[in-house]
């Protein structure tokens, strides 16, 4: 794992973080309700965690959110998706979201490339 662009990856993720503890304190009702709604999904469910991931990657892909992107494709490298399973999840989003979405994959793949270099290594995508 290339540690220098896992830290670089970590530190945009720290600000972004601090950012939204403002907003939670100036808007506690409404962050505190999403939190809650977000963190009921991430519970144990009919439809496994690394399939939650591999579908929240979509939507962010589709959402155009380059940071969440990172991220999630971190959080799906931890539930256990392989290089295949992400590029599948991928290939959906691109589907689904045309263009636009080709060029965030961009950012998918320097994530897989940090998350999963021993992939790389070996000739995959």
């Amino acid at each position: 794992m290339d540690e220098e662009r896992v830290r670089q990856f970590e530190e945009e993720q720290k600000k972004i973080n601090k950012a939204q503890v403002k907003f939670r304190r100036a808007s506690a009702d409404v962050a505190g309700a999403f939190m809650n709604m977000w963190r009921a999904t991430k519970q144990p469910s009919a439809i496994p965690a690394k399939y939650k991931e591999l579908a929240q990657l979509a939507i962010v892909l589709v959402q155009h959110c380059r940071p969440c992107v990172k991220l999630h494709v971190k959080i799906c490298v931890q539930t256990g998706c392989s290089r295949a399973e992400i590029m599948d999840a991928a290939n959906i989003a691109l589907a689904m979201g045309g263009g636009a979405v080709y060029e965030y994959i961009g950012y998918l793949i320097e994530a897989l490339d940090v998350y999963l270099p021993e992939e790389r290594r070996q000739g995959a995508v």
